[in-house]
């Protein structure tokens, strides 16, 4: 009889936990079966915080006080950067199977899926500005939503720009990415005009005037981007006065220069005279401070201008120092040949592997006359330097 109504009992919870099972089982496919829902979307942080504000208030005709006031700061977004974290909060999430941004799917971690929310990072590749549909979409079992939410403009880069150094008015080509929508471009804290049309992965600019060294600035959408080096020299010798340390030489009438000859210049104030009273003569300015290491710099930059009488008359330009294991470089009769225009500036941008062998210091810098002149010519010489 005992036997009987252990197994009766035995049959009763059998059937109890068949029944709770089933009741669970029921809750669970309701609950996977009704459509999902967003409500929105934050930062991975706090819902609320509170943060102090503070404003200055005038107390008295006299007396002006800070005032800090507590005030909430809620973390909804409505737009999101690139590999950035998000918490998306719902209804019915308990069940999804894939989040897409824009159409490309997003890896989540299963584990960080409730009912009410997903922690998900938007993806790297993941397309944006115009002509996207700008939304989340949320797969699960019982449907999908979308959501309208933006992807911001990452920040821009510079991989390059070129020429390296220019004057006042010369136009530089920035090459990079995500320049779309730019908003400005400066050097230092001189603003450039942009020129042309630009693209999303180049632009063109004008110098400002006064810009001498200085590092590029782009502003998008997406923030402002430094170039990684500067434009301009590296080491000037003269812009508008002598590099301070520097001696004057010269011979047969090259060591008379105007280092203050105000026209033509090619920028700023200044330029050098440089008159040759036969052929020759050698203009000649050295460092009397000891070696100027130029290993990491890659050329020599120098505007000349042609006097009357000079067009296409030669001169020799020569850099003279050490090479790397210690021995003169160029000789006096080495060095790279110009030819002059008359009347106009021309710029030299010389590559310091055209000099012989190398120089990785910098002791003098030479001009020389080379086509024999008999009766004296004058020259001009501005922004001298390396970058």
């Amino acid at each position: 009889m005992k036997k009987y109504i252990l197994h009766q009992h035995k049959a009763i919870f059998v059937c109890l936990v068949c029944v709770a099972a089933v009741i669970s089982s029921c809750k669970k496919d309701n609950e996977s079966s009704a459509a999902p829902v967003i409500s929105r979307v934050r930062t991975v942080s706090k819902d609320v915080t509170i943060k102090n504000v503070t404003t200055r208030v005038t107390l008295d005709s006299s007396t002006i006080a800070d005032q800090v006031k507590q005030v909430a700061f809620d973390s909804t977004v409505t737009s999101g950067r690139l590999n950035g974290l998000y918490a998306i909060i719902g209804s019915n999430l308990e069940t999804t199977s894939a989040v897409l941004f824009n159409g490309v799917a997003a890896y989540f971690n299963p584990a960080l899926v409730t009912s009410n929310g997903i922690i998900i990072t938007i993806p790297i590749n993941t397309p944006w500005g115009a002509g996207q549909t700008d939304n989340i979409t949320v797969i699960t079992k019982g449907g999908h939503v979308d959501y309208h939410f933006a992807i911001q403009q990452p920040t821009a880069t510079i991989t390059s720009f070129t020429p390296l150094a220019g004057n006042s008015g010369d136009v530089v080509t920035i090459t990079g990415t995500n320049f779309s929508g730019v908003s400005g471009v400066r050097f230092g804290n001189a603003d450039a005009t942009i020129t042309g049309i630009p693209t999303n992965t180049q632009l063109q600019v004008r110098v400002p005037a006064g810009v001498v060294q200085a590092f590029i600035f782009v502003t998008t959408p997406g923030g402002t981007v430094q170039s990684p080096t500067p434009f301009g020299f590296k080491y000037l010798v003269y812009d508008d006065a002598l590099a301070n340390g520097w001696w004057v030489g010269g011979w047969n009438g090259g060591d008379t220069p105007n280092f203050s000859n105000s026209t033509p210049v090619r920028r700023g104030t200044h330029s050098i005279a440089v008159t040759y009273l036969g052929g020759y003569a050698g203009f000649q300015i050295g460092n009397g401070g000891g070696s100027i290491s130029i290993a990491d710099m890659s050329s020599i930059k120098i505007s000349i201008y042609g006097g009357a009488g000079s067009g296409s008359h030669n001169v020799r330009i020569m850099v003279m120092g050490l090479d790397k294991d210690g021995k003169q470089a160029l000789r006096d009769d080495e060095g790279v040949v110009v030819t002059l225009k008359a009347g106009e500036w021309t710029d030299y941008t010389i590559p310091l592997s055209s000099f012989g062998t190398r120089p990785i210091t910098l002791e003098q810098l030479r001009i020389q006359e080379l086509s024999g002149i008999t009766s004296p010519e004058t020259i001009y010489i501005d922004d001298i330097g390396f970058i």
